[in-house]
């Protein structure tokens, strides 16, 4: 008898995240800007995690457990029932992005779109797009040039830093950590400076 690709407790959560992709994916053709906005900056954000996670899952497949704590190579608590690093990548690079950025892309599509005083002109998902490409690909580097060092770091002054977790797993289990961290703080980070910047476009101090 196969076991099933998706663990059965935790269908709901792959369920939603392959959801969600699907939606966004379908938002890209609606006939509402905001709504292209949106699912453009889901998808983005997905791309990013799948990409991020493929060399993640690759460095410490044992951190992709959900509230990532260490059990060794169990299944048990893992979204698959696989080690696969390209299959968990896409998973977990699904599943950990796409709720916050759709926060991000409504917040960004209302900043886009809805009527302001003084602030007539309305941005496209079009012009957006470069700019989350660009910001997607520039935190990729960030996040691979941190999690590397940080790595390496660990390698060389090993410490159990990670409660239960392994001394020879810490170092790729500190890569995989800073990954995230990286990735969550640029999307803060990146996300206020660009909204700050369509606000600025849309009142003329700027180009976009």
């Amino acid at each position: 008898m196969s076991i099933p690709l998706i663990n059965e407790n935790y269908k709901p959560l792959v369920y939603t995240a392959l959801t969600a992709t699907g939606l966004a994916t379908a938002a890209l053709f609606a006939p509402l800007e905001a709504i292209r906005i949106v699912g453009m900056t889901v998808l983005t954000g997905i791309g990013y995690g799948i990409t991020n996670d493929m060399i993640g899952c690759r460095d410490c497949i044992e951190y992709f457990t959900i509230g990532h704590f260490y059990d060794e190579l169990s299944l048990e608590n893992r979204p698959l029932n696989t080690l696969d690093p390209t299959l968990n990548a896409m998973a977990w690079g699904a599943i950990a992005t796409w709720h916050v950025c759709a926060i991000a892309g409504a917040a960004l599509a209302l900043i886009a779109r809805l009527p302001f005083f003084g602030l007539a002109l309305k941005i496209t998902a079009v012009q957006l797009a470069p700019y989350l490409l660009i910001g997607a690909a520039v935190t990729i580097i960030i996040a691979h040039g941190l999690s590397r060092w940080a790595q390496s770091k660990m390698a060389q002054e090993p410490y159990l830093k990670y409660e239960g977790v392994p001394l020879e797993l810490q170092a790729g289990w500190e890569a995989c950590n800073v990954r995230n961290s990286t990735g969550y703080a640029a999307l803060g980070i990146g996300g206020t400076i660009l909204a700050v910047a369509m606000i600025a476009a849309r009142a003329g101090l700027i180009p976009l």
